[in-house]
């Protein structure tokens, strides 16, 4: 799906602006969690992501899902941070 399909997708879906849910799923290492945390910190604009973190560790405890939610003031912003999320060497898959 190109970038304008998308975005139309999501404002159909969504109102603007507003928190939007994201799972990134990471290894267990702290490093990896906080390097993640701190990034999409910076890139959103934000001080830090306290309080809006909820990490959920898989069965094994290998990975750990990284449930936040953002504050998006368009359907291109989310576009944007899943972008970003595809940069992060970290994160092994978001959704």
């Amino acid at each position: 799906m190109d970038r304008d399909a998308a975005i139309l997708l999501l404002e159909s879906q969504h109102t603007f602006p507003s928190e939007h849910h994201f799972h990134i799923i990471v290894r267990s290492q702290q490093e990896y969690i906080d390097s993640v945390v701190a990034s999409l910190a910076r890139f959103c604009d934000l001080v830090d992501l306290n309080g809006r973190v909820q990490p959920v560790p898989s069965r094994q405890g290998s990975y750990v899902s990284l449930r936040t939610t953002l504050p998006c003031n368009s359907a291109a912003m989310v576009l944007d941070i899943y972008a970003h999320l595809q940069s992060l060497p970290e994160v092994v898959r978001y959704l």
